[in-house]
């Protein structure tokens, strides 16, 4: 699955421009990913070196003199290490509930509808949740979810919360079957800094630190 997210980047760095660059360098991370061994703490050294190989200028100051793996909850940019350090055995055990916060949700086809499953922002794994509630605070009331859209986003929108004033992408299936959630949200990052710019916050940041 590492191989697949790394050439879904590479095909989404092709089709949107302003996030080449980010999507280039997932693809890298998710083909060393794909063949790192060991535990999280014994992959931080590749991982330090990868990032200061390839990584944004924000990821290769913060590896720059990092010795030991920080913890899950560390700021940003720290928290990237600690994720991607602990990606490759996480999901090789198949954690099917982590209880970590969603990166993304997915939207898949089922009867005549969309399903809503949440993607988990350490294991990726997903699982259902209902569509009418906000994944930050709970909230189900009619009209406190709103939902934003772009047209060169087809497959992508934003689902934020009026009452917490959370967000989070959503993958559409239905429209792109081809989408991996955790690689495609990072397209949408132009969506990401509108939301922003609105006085929303996401419930999870991405490994590209937004």
């Amino acid at each position: 699955m590492w191989l697949k997210r790394a050439a879904r980047a590479r095909e989404l760095a092709e089709r949107y421009p302003a996030t080449r660059e980010i999507l280039l360098f997932y693809a890298g991370l998710a083909e060393w990913q794909a063949t790192a061994t060991g535990s999280p703490e014994q992959l931080l050294p590749e991982l330090v070196e990868l990032v200061l190989c390839t990584g944004p200028a924000a990821l290769q100051e913060a590896a720059r003199g990092l010795t030991r793996l920080p913890e899950l909850h560390a700021p940003p940019p720290l928290d990237f290490f600690a994720r991607a350090a602990r990606q490759p055995s996480a999901i090789s055990q198949q954690c099917p509930e982590c209880g970590k916060a969603p990166q993304a949700g997915c939207l898949r086809p089922e009867g005549d509808g969309l399903a809503l499953e949440l993607v988990c922002s350490l294991c990726f794994g997903r699982s259902p949740f209902p569509r009418a509630r906000c994944p930050a605070c709970g909230e189900s009331g009619e009209g406190r979810l709103v939902f934003y859209s772009a047209p060169e986003f087809v497959h992508l929108r934003i689902q934020a919360c009026e009452t917490c004033r959370a967000y989070l992408q959503l993958v559409d299936l239905s429209r792109e079957p081809a989408a991996i959630p955790e690689v495609d949200e990072l397209a949408g990052l132009p969506l990401d800094l509108w939301a922003q710019h609105q006085g929303y916050h996401k419930i999870h940041r991405n490994l590209a630190g937004v």
